[in-house]
């Protein structure tokens, strides 16, 4: 993460002894954030601006699979802000480089995400967990909604 890094996330924290103080630098931050998406919005896939905007803040992370240039996490959003509150998405990464560390990620809150341009890839997607981080380096991503039950 470039804009909301961990060390941000948790001066925010009403127990972190500079909650004013990281308080405004977040301010600050998402608005340099908003106009950096902006300028590499032509140049990122629509789906990736979609998840940006829309986001998946206090999601969980039900289930991974990862194949050869491919990953894909369901997300349980029930309990979270943005857009695809109260649903179960799919996100399914292609043209993925490289493997991503996805051990332990099962059960962990996804927080923020911030989209960057890559020279290996089309795009690369930084997603801050509650515990962790992971760079999704990908050509593509789709997003579907799922419903819940067996």
């Amino acid at each position: 993460m470039i804009f909301f890094t961990r060390q941000l996330q948790d001066g925010v924290q009403d127990d972190s002894g500079w909650t004013r103080r990281a308080g405004r630098e977040w301010k600050r931050r998402a608005e340099v954030y908003r106009r950096y998406v902006a300028a590499i919005a032509p140049m990122v896939p629509q789906a990736v601006l979609r998840l940006c905007r829309e986001t998946l803040h206090d999601a969980v992370v039900e289930s991974v699979e990862q194949t050869s240039g491919t990953l894909i996490l369901v997300m349980d959003v029930r309990g979270a802000l943005g857009g695809f509150r109260g649903q179960r998405v799919r996100l399914q990464f292609t043209g993925v480089r490289g493997k991503i560390n996805t051990r332990g990620l099962v059960g962990r809150w996804w927080l923020y995400q911030e989209p960057h341009l890559c020279s290996r890839a089309r795009f690369s997607l930084h997603v801050l967990f509650d515990r962790g981080e992971i760079e999704i380096e990908a050509d593509n991503l789709s997003i579907r909604r799922l419903n819940y039950g067996p």
